[in-house]
């Protein structure tokens, strides 16, 4: 189980590094994962309340994995919500120990601060083992899913909801750098399949420093380029994260 224990972050982006979150386990028919809870106020010149939490959680079967991702972040400044966004996402990993393995996902997510009322998505893949060594693992994905997207902008009263298949390839890697030094990273390529060429972009990645046993430094960067970016949305956005977990 991980408590956060330390969060910053800087602009904005939301995706869900699934490879972060596998477990590579010595037994089956176990759960393992970790939750988190945070909450700060401080009141100086201004009043600041920080909330988040966050659940990692994975069933590992006999030959099946299921895993159960969520995040929600919320920061609120005098009085103004400047952050609210969160997600959940579900995923089945069938005959894991295969090089081609099928995956099938849900995800819900929201995120005020950009405009994104709901983003609703369901999906399959297959995901296909590259390399997998003690120190190394790396894979690629490819797949199609649905995705049901509500976007608003309250500043202008414009309201956009999108239906849409899409094609989702990724490549993902997990490794160990040094004995204290590891990183996980996956890239994201999803698009319309009559607009191939015009994707929404997105990469995350993770170096954890384990400082001793039980506690661990992470460092994220996540990263996400839209060409078709909804109502007044950038088309690049991005987020940094430190998180201190301590694990038992």
């Amino acid at each position: 189980m991980a408590l956060l224990t330390g969060l910053i972050s800087e602009a904005k982006a939301q995706v869900v590094n699934v490879e972060r979150h596998r477990v590579i386990a010595d037994s089956v028919n176990v759960w393992t994962g970790g939750l988190g809870f945070g909450l700060n106020t401080s009141k100086n010149r201004t009043r600041v309340t920080r909330y988040n939490t966050s659940a990692d959680v994975t069933y590992i079967g006999t030959r099946h994995d299921y895993l159960i991702l969520g995040r929600n972040n919320f920061l609120r400044v005098e009085g103004e919500n400047v952050m609210n966004d969160g997600h959940i996402h579900l995923r089945s990993v069938l005959y894991r120990d295969n090089t081609f393995a099928p995956e099938v996902f849900l995800q819900a997510q929201y995120n005020l601060d950009w405009g994104l009322k709901r983003r609703a998505l369901a999906g399959s893949n297959i995901r296909i083992r590259l390399s997998e060594t003690e120190n190394f693992n790396a894979f690629v994905s490819t797949g199609l899913m649905f995705e049901n997207e509500i976007w608003e902008d309250s500043d202008e009263d414009l309201r956009k909801e999108y239906s849409r298949l899409k094609s989702t390839t990724s490549f993902n890697i997990r490794g160990r750098i040094t004995d204290n030094l590891d990183v996980a990273a996956i890239s994201y390529y999803q698009a319309r399949p009559d607009r191939f060429f015009r994707p929404r972009f997105t990469s995350d990645w993770q170096l954890r420093f384990h400082i001793s046993e039980h506690l661990r430094l992470s460092l994220q960067f996540v990263s996400t380029y839209d060409s078709a970016p909804p109502l007044n949305s950038e088309d690049f956005i991005y987020n940094i994260n430190n998180v201190l977990e301590v694990r038992f």
